[in-house]
């Protein structure tokens, strides 16, 4: 009797078909299929003693030429998909097929077809229509609307006031939220175990930290708002985690609010299971609309809260060097999608400008009053009868009597 399998090949590339999301399968299936007609209408013929050459002068062209079927354009960031999915596909036919190995993105051959891929892009994002939109920013007013709006002495109200505000003090991504796990944040203790009042976030598993569970360089932490207590992360997160009770066994920190909370006979504020990640995602859109902003218009998304933060820091003129010390990019080019300027923040640097005009003008004027006070004593100096005494390193002592 073997003591190991006999599953054949065959059997192990189905499994592993298998286990390809639907979704995946069905979009590579239709982009692959879009290439096809696409090679049909231009009478390219692909086969096994085509040159790698002939396969980039193609995806070349397709770069530049794949069109909707109303005959549009597709957006730009869809332009990249495609085209890198195609390129992918085809990579893996010409090997699974006839052994034949390329690489499109890397290549030389494909130099370019990878910059027809990008010029495309670069026209692409000159049309507002076609331009990927970013998350949009909020105002420091309608951010502020945000956080009242929730009653937190409710289930509901107290995980969506915490999650706004902590979404936006530590800048999170817009799926950090409903990953966010209890042990990512730590209580800071002083060597007798008091509470500093401040406390430690270090997302492990985040996309910030690729490796495993190594540790962040840089945590970022809770601070106590004494300003303004209704809005202080501190407070709230101590309540957050006071309410959980000890029948929650999942680490999730936002869990499904018990409906019967406030019965005689409830079990907690929290049932022992996390908030759906759709229902997390829709979290800031969702209050954004309740308090009018019209979110067909304005983009609004878990990730507004970033660009919030990280806008409302430019304004204050935080450099880029330490804002990204609060994203956790790796460098600021990353961050340049989420410095929005509106009316507020333009108005900022225009007053900074006149301001700046105002001294440059103010201080010429008075280097000028004082060049001419200088001019015109040298000239009553020099036409004075008197003898002028010139007096180079002497020392000079002064006697003289006060009547008081």
């Amino acid at each position: 009797m073997s003591r190991f399998g006999k599953v054949n090949q065959q059997v192990i590339k189905e499994e592993i078909e298998n286990i390809k999301p639907d979704n995946t399968r069905k979009s590579k299936s239709s982009v692959w299929k879009q290439f096809v007609e696409f090679c049909d209408e231009k009478s390219y013929n692909i086969h096994e003693c085509m040159s790698v050459v002939q396969l980039a002068t193609i995806l070349e062209d397709y770069a530049f030429n794949m069109k909707k079927k109303n005959f549009e354009d597709y957006k730009e960031s869809v332009v990249k998909v495609m085209w890198n999915s195609t390129a992918k596909q085809l990579q893996e036919i010409y090997y699974e097929k006839y052994k034949i190995k390329f690489n499109p993105f890397s290549d030389v051959e494909f130099v370019t077809a990878r910059a027809a891929r990008d010029a495309k892009r670069k026209i692409l994002q000159r049309d507002s229509a076609k331009r990927k939109v970013s998350a949009s920013a909020l105002t420091s007013d309608e951010y502020k609307k945000i956080i009242e709006m929730w009653d937190e002495n409710t289930p509901d109200g107290l995980q969506r006031k915490f999650f706004h505000i902590v979404s936006h003090e530590l800048a999170w991504r817009g799926g950090e939220g409903h990953s966010a796990c209890i042990q990512y944040f730590k209580e800071e203790t002083d060597n007798f175990g008091n509470p500093k009042g401040r406390i430690e976030y270090n997302p492990i598993f985040s996309k910030t930290t690729q490796g495993g569970s190594k540790k962040l360089s840089d945590s970022k932490w809770l601070i106590r708002n004494f300003e303004n207590p209704q809005m202080c992360p501190v407070r709230l997160f101590r309540k957050l985690m006071e309410k959980r009770g000890n029948l929650i066994q999942t680490d999730r920190l936002f869990l499904t609010p018990n409906p019967y909370w406030n019965q005689p006979n409830s079990k907690g504020w929290y049932k022992n299971s996390p908030v759906g990640k759709n229902i997390v995602s829709s979290w800031f859109k969702s209050a954004a609309s309740d308090i009018g902003i019209d979110t067909k218009k304005v983009k609004i998304t878990n990730h507004s809260a970033r660009a919030t933060a990280v806008s409302n820091l430019a304004k204050k003129g935080v450099g880029e060097q330490q804002l990204i010390k609060i994203t956790g990019h790796s460098n600021s080019q990353s961050i340049k999608p989420y410095l929005q300027l509106d009316a507020e923040h333009h108005q900022q640097m225009i007053e900074s400008m006149r301001s700046i005009s105002s001294s440059t003008s103010q201080f010429n004027h008075d280097q000028s009053t004082m060049q001419n006070k200088t001019e015109n004593t040298q000239i009553q100096t020099t036409n004075s009868s008197q003898p002028t005494n010139i007096y180079n390193n002497c020392v000079f002592n002064i006697n003289k009597t006060y009547n008081y």
